[in-house]
């Protein structure tokens, strides 16, 4: 398999035309256009504003409890998933 690589800038009417260097052979071959940004759409936005949005969560003073006690029973009660029954 042989490769080609070269930058281009993509035209408002989103069309281009390559080409190969002489040497590059001819017959099938497969074109894959890689954008030099992520293209934004609403998904990618809507997870982004949730990213944000939990980020900003501050935990209460229970929450930040159980968390602890947690940590503390973690410690004293160590464990590996090998040591679980029927894991080897």
């Amino acid at each position: 398999m042989q490769a080609h690589k070269v930058k281009v800038t993509i035209p408002e009417d989103h069309q281009l035309e390559i080409r190969l260097p002489e040497d590059f052979p001819s017959g099938p071959a497969e074109v894959i256009v890689l954008a030099a940004r992520p293209v934004e759409n609403e998904s990618r936005r809507s997870m982004m504003a949730a990213l944000s949005e939990l980020r900003e969560l501050r935990r209460t003073p229970e929450e930040e409890q159980i968390l602890e006690d947690f940590e503390k029973f973690r410690q004293s009660h160590p464990f590996t998933l090998s040591s679980l029954p029927g894991e080897e």
